[in-house]
């Protein structure tokens, strides 16, 4: 959990050794079975056997494969993370460790904001993008999450002083990720968040304070054209305005590429609609799609629900949404308020973000669904209502 907005080789030391600890734990039989009663568990499993399967008629290298096979195979934390995370006090603290470096990432960019840092090797940020350790569209998404724990923390906090100290946590990170950062996904995942709140907590009037809101700001940013948000709107438009099907966009366009990226993967479903090219496959079959034309192959269409389609055609779609879908409504069997709540977080976030990003293929992204989707679900118990999973706290 601290490692994940931090350190890239640390993640992947600790995932080596979550896998000795599982493996010397001992217990198999209850770990198979806390397995083998989860459906997110199941999902998950079903997920990377379809990387296994698509391995078999790939058209990429066997580089390609093996590189595709190995990011999938992050998706094994969740069924390993479940029997391990089962008792209520575990999951706190790994949430917590999540939060506590995000905490101390958000300090870190305000003092690179304000000036009060420079960059060096450990920080990568500056003034203008006053990240931390990710890039800023990471950086982002992952502030908009902990903001949002921040508010349901607040809301679940025991004195009154807990519950301002959370809030004005919670409002630090709204305005680094609105104001300072200039990470487009992770603004419209903290906007999907921020409306799912209002609507968990308050129903129909949350609906209404959400829209108010959005009209506010939605009037405050363009009244403010030397404001962050209002320049990375205005930069999205002309992006947009300059793309042209067929021509590679600029290489400084960032709309641009999406797009393109977004045209010519669809290209290539179409031409494999049922099965896909394969594990990996993507590389060699966009790099044929744009040969002799100028553009610059890739091997990530920056859309996960594009990835999962283009490699594995419906099937990649069914089981993606399928996971999707069991985690939002096996959230409501969580115990407690607050795991519901980050459970279904969890859900909007990685969808939105899948939606501009590939998120198994990224690193962070990648290890931070399966890392929380791991916590929260550990939580489910197969025919028992929450009150009697476990003591709601």
């Amino acid at each position: 959990g601290c490692s994940i907005p931090v350190s890239v080789a640390l993640d992947n030391v600790l995932l080596g050794v979550i896998l000795l600890c599982w493996i010397a734990g001992g217990g198999y039989r209850d770990k198979l079975a806390a397995v083998r009663g989860n459906p997110v568990a199941l999902l998950a499993l079903a997920l990377f056997s379809l990387f296994v399967v698509g391995s078999l008629y790939s058209i990429g290298t066997a580089n390609d494969v093996l590189d595709a096979l190995t990011k999938a195979s992050r998706l094994l934390l969740i069924p390993a993370l479940i029997p391990l995370a089962r008792e209520p006090e575990w999951r706190e603290r790994g949430i917590a460790a999540f939060l506590a470096s995000m905490l101390v990432t958000l300090v870190l960019s305000y003092l690179l904001w304000l000036g009060l840092l420079t960059g060096n090797p450990w920080l990568k940020g500056t003034p203008l993008d006053p990240v931390a350790f990710k890039a800023h569209i990471t950086h982002n998404v992952f502030m908009a999450f902990a903001a949002f724990l921040l508010a349901q923390a607040a809301l679940d906090a025991k004195t009154r002083r807990g519950r301002i100290a959370l809030a004005a946590l919670c409002a630090a990170a709204m305005a680094n990720v609105l104001l300072m950062v200039p990470g487009r996904t992770g603004i419209i995942v903290l906007l999907v968040l921020f409306v799912y709140f209002l609507c968990r907590e308050l129903r129909a009037k949350g609906l209404a304070i959400a829209g108010l809101a959005l009209t506010v700001l939605a009037v405050v940013v363009f009244a403010s054209p030397e404001s962050m948000l209002h320049r990375r709107i205005t930069l999205a438009d002309e992006e947009f305005e300059q793309w042209r099907a067929g021509i590679p966009p600029d290489p400084t366009s960032s709309v641009g590429q999406r797009l393109e990226l977004l045209r010519n993967t669809l290209e290539i479903i179409g031409r494999n609609p049922v099965l896909g090219v394969g594990t990996g496959g993507l590389g060699k079959a966009y790099a044929d799609r744009v040969g002799g034309t100028g553009a610059a192959a890739t091997q990530n269409p920056h859309n996960e629900i594009l990835m999962m389609v283009v490699q594995f055609g419906i099937a990649g779609f069914v089981l993606l949404l399928g996971l999707f879908v069991t985690q939002w409504r096996l959230a409501a069997r969580l115990p407690g308020r607050f795991d519901p709540a980050a459970a279904r977080a969890l859900v909007l976030t990685i969808a939105v973000a899948s939606a501009l990003s590939s998120t198994l293929v990224d690193h962070a992204e990648g290890i931070f669904f399966v890392y929380m989707s791991g916590l929260l679900f550990a939580g489910y118990r197969a025919g028992k209502p929450p009150s009697a999973a476990e003591p709601v706290r």
